[in-house]
């Protein structure tokens, strides 16, 4: 359908002489946009710095918990490693050496009285005695550092208790070492009888200080066990504990790391979207909902393309006018100079075959002068169809049915689709609303655009032409589709200039006039740029609503 246009017959035979009507000088745009989506600038949210600044603070703060908590647990654990090495490792020591002490002690005090020289044997156990207060001292020590050194109320009332135990041990000692020398005071002074008896009590006593020796011995050992076995537990779970945390805080970086990928990523939009501007192609948008930085400059870019486009359309509708002012003027010059002596060849035409008929003249007369006539008509249409195209159309503004005029349009042009071979459909979709246009306009529209697409897929495989009409933003889309061969980039582009065709007959002006009258009811005309074979046109005519929002002037 490139370049496929018709202009409106003008009334049949010829015209009298007159004076062509003067151009209507005002610019008519060839195409006119639906009503544009106000792009409101979005509310201002957090800053891009800010939510950047929170989110590696976030990213800080987690990693400062980790390294903190694993600061405590180290603190723990030496604490639990010094009481451990200081205290009760040195407490089980000191107390297996006092008890090998004692248990020598014993042996010599149970066979002292059956040695043949009890004084040598007097010696050893006067050594172990003056050693012993020395080691119970150190023990006494100990037990005071593991009170320092406990972490917690348990081991503090454990120090106590080993504390406790010492100071009996202690006593016990004492009543050993006073009942000993009770025994050697005997034994010195020959009361063997006697001295029998207080060793007994002596031993009793000092068989009493190596239970309290085993009993702490054994309380340091529990200790020293529970004190290993806790360090080897608070190891494992410190490690588990410190993988889980690794493994939050690698999560958390990696929402971070995403977090602002994704907010970053609309700068990759907005750079090809301005790289696509500098090449001229304005019809891209950025379509980023957010409240930063980000979003409002994508708002205010989308503002800027948009208000570009809308100059770019006004200076082209403001060309278009001033191009349409100059040919309605040089219209009204041809139309003056041309359309009166064409009226009277086309009178002289009737007169002449008049006298033809009347004279009997031969038919090959006859028919020559036919064909003045039909070229004189031909003439009058083209500068009817000038004159036409140089004036804004004229409506006559009534509620028109949209859906019932396509279909009586279609059912008009059947015979000749018939004619053709070809098929002619029409479809109406939903419940198109009633418009306030001017009918007979329209039809003109569509009978163009119909009489285009059966040339166009004339000689094709397949020949069918397809209307659909349904309602599209607040108004009504009238959709005229074809099988013929479709259209090339250049012709696409060019279609609605005034006199451009590629037909060998045709004048270029029934798009340029079509696209004029949908232009006038604050509608478009435009052909869809899809390529392929075969072609789409369609004409939008707004409701009410939407053609008062397209009649008010934009704000800059």
């Amino acid at each position: 359908m490139s370049g496929r246009d018709h202009s409106p017959p003008p009334p049949a035979g010829p015209t009298r002489s007159e004076e062509p009507p003067a151009p209507d000088d005002r610019p008519a745009g060839d195409s006119a946009e639906p009503p544009a989506v106000s792009l409101a600038e979005p509310r201002r949210g957090l800053s891009l710095a800010v939510r950047l600044l929170a989110a590696f603070l976030a990213l800080a703060a987690v990693f400062g918990g980790i390294v903190g908590w694993g600061l405590h647990r180290s603190r723990m654990a030496l604490e639990e490693v010094r009481l451990l090495d200081e205290g009760y490792l040195r407490l089980a020591l000191s107390t297996a050496e006092l008890r090998a002490t004692q248990s020598i002690l014993l042996t010599l005090l149970e066979r002292i009285l059956d040695e043949p020289d009890p004084a040598n044997t007097r010696s050893w156990v006067e050594t172990v005695r003056r050693l012993r207060p020395e080691r119970l001292a150190r023990l006494t020590e100990t037990v005071a550092r593991i009170r320092t050194l406990a972490p917690g109320d348990e081991d503090v009332a454990a120090a106590d208790r080993l504390a406790t135990d010492l100071g009996r041990l202690d006593e016990d000692a004492r009543a050993g070492d006073a009942a000993l020398d009770r025994f050697f005071g005997d034994l010195d002074g020959g009361r063997l009888e006697q001295a029998r008896a207080t060793l007994e009590a002596a031993l009793e006593r000092e068989r009493a200080v190596d239970r309290g020796l085993r009993a702490a011995g054994r309380e340091a050992d529990r200790q020293v066990a529970d004190l290993s076995a806790a360090l080897q537990h608070d190891e494992a779970r410190t490690f588990w504990m410190l993988l889980g945390l690794a493994l939050v805080a690698a999560g958390i970086a990696i929402g971070i790391l995403v977090f602002v990928h994704s907010t970053l990523a609309p700068l990759r939009a907005l750079e090809r979207a301005v790289q696509a501007v500098a090449r001229g192609d304005l019809s891209g948008r950025i379509d980023v909902r957010r409240r930063d930085e980000i979003g409002r400059l994508a708002a205010q870019f989308d503002r800027m393309t948009l208000a570009i486009r809308e100059r770019d359309e006004r200076l082209r509708t403001l060309r278009q006018g001033e191009k349409l002012a100059a040919l309605g003027r040089m219209a009204a010059h041809v139309t003056h100079e041309v359309r009166n002596p064409l009226s009277a060849i086309g009178l002289n035409t009737e007169l002449l075959q008049e006298e033809l008929e009347r004279a009997g003249a031969a038919d090959a007369t006859r028919g020559m002068v036919q064909t003045i006539a039909r070229e004189v008509e031909r003439l009058t249409r083209v500068t009817q169809s000038y004159l036409s195209l140089a004036r804004t159309p004229r409506l006559e503004i009534a509620p028109t049915d949209v859906g019932r005029l396509a279909r009586e349009t279609v059912d008009f042009h059947q015979a000749e689709a018939e004619a053709s071979g070809a098929r002619l459909e029409c479809e109406v979709q939903g419940e198109p609303p009633a418009l306030r246009a001017d009918a007979g306009r329209l039809r003109q529209v569509l009978a163009n655009l119909l009489r285009n697409a059966l040339e166009a897929v004339e000689g094709r495989p397949e020949r069918l032409v397809r209307v659909v009409v349904r309602p599209l933003r607040d108004g009504v889309e009238l959709a005229v589709t074809d099988s013929g061969p479709g259209l090339s980039d250049e012709a696409r582009s060019r279609l609605f200039e005034p006199f451009f065709t590629t037909k060998r007959q045709g004048t270029g002006i029934g798009l340029a006039e079509s696209q004029q009258i949908a232009a006038a009811h604050q509608g478009t005309l435009t052909c869809d740029p899809d390529p392929g074979p075969g072609a789409v046109f369609r004409l939008w005519i707004p409701g009410e609503a939407a053609a008062a929002d397209a009649a008010r002037p934009a704000k800059a």
